[in-house]
């Protein structure tokens, strides 16, 4: 079974017929959903040969050679991964056949598949639900299986997703295209809280460590892309029992389109009382989540696909408090909904269009010592652009975007809020000099309503790839982003704070083998900087502190090397990857009273991550080994600020998942132990104002797993 979806993530079938006479290249080209993709280049890169076709309305292609030898055979289409197979051409009849897999928000971002020799350079990283359940410690959470990739830091006690020494709202998170505003949990004091979406539902998530298009904005550090598969291939019913709660869904496939509606309930209470807890817990998170994904087929090329999640999470714990003897009582209910829409077709053969709409509020509502608090945020995205190929397999994209957004909040009977429009528009090309060199370029303006101030940004990258095995990138980019919502509920006089970024980049690869190496350069400016009565960091715990003198005096940098090596060929069923992050950073922003390394910066990261099968696929064992120098944090004795270290930290993860053959459709039971060693983690300490006392920040166990069973009647895979 496994091995019939890796046969189909490879995404391509080869059949050689042997004939005599002038030698014809023929086959069909279809999506990943197995329908016929019409208007795709196909074209024989050799010096003036000048062959080239497209396919036709039914996905089929026939293409005379005049030459002989080892040639590259080029397939590419807008919004699809470009793909090319090397070919033995001697005078005999080929056929080839080739499954193309969207790529909407990247075109020049490509999926390194099997052997092939492609001649695009991949920045990105990028995971596959598969591939995500079975990395250990992860847990099935997007993120968490994100984080073993370089560039990325161990989230330890925060919420988000922290890349090259930017904070979590440095990364935006793409939903098909359209802006998540809370894609996490709520952000609560000394808990890194999942990510809100299941990775079965995704084709692939990838995040970008730079060089990210002009497409996209707001985002200092970071674009994390999380695409949604296409149409179920049949109807089926699934349940998910896991430790922590259970799920149901059904999906119907009809002719040309597919509807899944399902429901998940999760109460942590029986896991806490099995597993010793740090945090300590007055109500376990309970949550109630139902959701509904549509997709409709409109045409051969053409998508519409309807999204809708609703969640409602309740909680409260106990915090010890370094100012005082007696414990906080935090209380927190969470209410979220996310609405989606979004379609995308070709109009012609050279023009391909995306328009999407999407909808999130939030509203966080609680207590701490019986005084109580309420945080509302709405955001609307529209976003339209258009993509039109031309000489070859160049691109240009343009379009716009708008996002409106509403923020309310308040603390004891006060409150506070802001509206804002921020209307963006951006243009991009991607130019083919040769099959060797490319440039992308794009600028992207955008104007903010209430801050009454608009930005410029400029974007470029070069692409270098003088053989099918060494492949070189530069690129330069400025990067904007409004300040965070709580600034900005008090005051409207800021500006937008400011990356300016540079990179370089060179990868080999060699059959199943990958090197990468990737150094960079960022540069921030116009960070928000502001005054409070005591030390803060703007942390998610204690109460509201008086904010004067807003400003954005605050800059920084950020620079460093990622290095990576994924190796699939060495040892018989398994496949390995590791990866290490430097990162020389400070910064002087918010209250910091000077530069220095923030506490969610660690120097050294480093990561090994293996997955190995058995031969008959019905067992995967997995183990992921991550090492963190240790974090800085405020020592209101030290002489030097922001100073002091932890200790290093280390985890070893384990899991194990075993795919039964003995019951009907798809299932699985997987266990996924993080910290199987019971080594100890601490992520800083929280002082006493005046020094005289502190609580170290451990996470919530010292262990801690999740045990699922999944099943999926009548289905070949998990849709939910």
């Amino acid at each position: 079974m496994l091995n019939k979806k890796i046969s189909l993530l490879a995404g391509f079938i080869l059949c050689c017929f042997f004939s005599y006479g002038q030698t014809v290249l023929s086959g069909k080209v279809q999506s990943a959903d197995g329908l016929p993709v019409p208007g795709v280049n196909i074209r024989i890169v050799a010096p003036g040969s000048g062959s080239s076709t497209s396919t036709d309305s039914v996905g089929r292609f026939s293409l005379k050679a005049n030459i002989s030898g080892s040639y590259l055979l080029r397939v590419s289409a807008i919004g699809y991964v470009a793909d090319s197979l090397r070919l033995l051409i001697k005078g005999d009849s080929l056929r080839v056949n080739f499954r193309l897999h969207e790529n909407k928000h990247n075109l020049a971002g490509i999926e390194i598949l099997n052997t092939r020799n492609l001649t695009e350079v991949n920045r990105n990283y990028t995971l596959g639900a598969i591939a995500m359940v079975l990395t250990a410690g992860a847990a099935v959470d997007v993120a968490a299986a994100l984080q073993t990739f370089p560039g990325a830091a161990p989230a330890g006690n925060e919420t988000g997703f922290f890349v090259r020494g930017g904070t979590a709202a440095e990364t935006t998170v793409l939903f098909d295209g359209m802006l998540v505003k809370n894609a996490f949990g709520s952000r609560l004091p000394d808990l890194a809280n999942r990510s809100r979406f299941s990775a079965f539902i995704f084709d692939k998530t990838t995040f970008s460590t730079n060089g990210y298009s002009a497409v996209n904005g707001q985002a200092l550090s970071s674009i994390l892309t999380m695409d949604t598969r296409g149409l179920a291939n049949k109807s089926s019913t699934e349940f998910a029992l896991i430790s922590l709660g259970l799920g149901v869904a059904h999906t119907h496939r009809f002719k040309n389109s597919s509807l899944t509606l399902g429901g998940n309930y999760y109460n942590f209470s029986p896991y806490n009382a099995l597993v010793k807890q740090n945090t300590l817990w007055e109500k376990s998170p309970e949550q109630e989540q139902l959701s509904l994904h549509y997709k409709l087929k409109t045409s051969g090329t053409g998508m519409v696909k309807v999204f809708t999640d609703y969640s409602d999470t309740r909680l409260s714990f106990k915090i010890n408090n370094p100012n005082h003897p007696e414990q906080d009582l935090l209380y927190n209910r969470n209410k979220n909904l996310y609405l989606n829409t979004n379609y995308q077709d070709f109009m012609g053969s050279d023009w391909k269009v995306y328009a999407g709409a999407a909808y999130n509020s939030t509203l966080e509502s609680g207590e701490v010592n019986d005084v109580a608090y309420h945080q509302d945020d709405k955001v609307g995205h529209q976003k339209l652009y258009f993509t039109r190929k031309f000489r070859g397999s160049s691109l240009i994209n343009l379009g716009g975007e708008l996002f409106e957004n509403t923020r309310s909040e308040g603390y004891a009977g006060t409150s506070r809020s802001y509206s804002d429009v921020l209307a963006a528009g951006f243009v991009e090309s991607e130019i083919y000099f040769t099959d060797q060199l490319n440039l992308k370029s794009g600028l992207r303006l955008e104007s903010s309503s209430y801050l009454k101030k608009m930005n410029l940004a400029p974007r470029t990258a070069l692409y270098f790839q003088p053989d099918a095995k060494n492949k070189l990138m530069a690129s330069y980019g400025i990067y904007y982003q409004k300040p965070d919502d709580s600034f900005l509920t008090q005051t409207a006089s800021l500006n937008y704070e400011k990356s300016v970024q540079y990179a370089l980049e060179y990868e080999l690869k060699i059959l199943f083998r990958i090197l990468r190496f990737s150094l960079y350069q960022k540069d921030y400016q116009q960070l928000v900087k502001i005054k409070t009565p005591v030390f803060s960091g703007f942390q998610a715990y204690g109460p509201p502190l008086e904010i004067s003198d807003f400003n954005n005096k605050g800059k920084g940098y950020a620079r460093g090397l990622d290095v990576f090596w994924k190796d699939k060929q060495s040892v018989d069923l398994t496949e390995y990857y590791v990866s290490y992050s430097y990162l020389d950073t400070k910064r002087d922003y918010i209250d910091f009273e000077s530069a220095a390394r923030p506490s969610f910066a660690p120097k050294h990261t480093f990561n090994l991550v293996a997955m190995r099968s058995t031969r008959d696929i019905h067992w995967q064992f997995s183990g992921t080994y991550t090492f963190s120098s240790g974090r800085s944090y405020f020592n209101p004795l030290s002489k030097v600020f922001m100073s002091d270290r932890t200790q290093n930290n280390h985890n070893v993860s384990l899991g194990i998942t075993h795919l039964p053959g003995w019951i009907k459709g798809f299932s699985a039971f997987n266990l996924n132990i993080n910290n199987v060693l019971g080594l100890k983690n601490v992520y800083g300490y929280r002082y006493a104002y005046d020094g005289s006392r502190r609580e170290a920040v451990l996470p919530p166990a010292k262990r801690s797993f999740l045990l699922s069973f999944l099943m999926n009647i009548d289905g070949d895979d998990f849709n939910r």
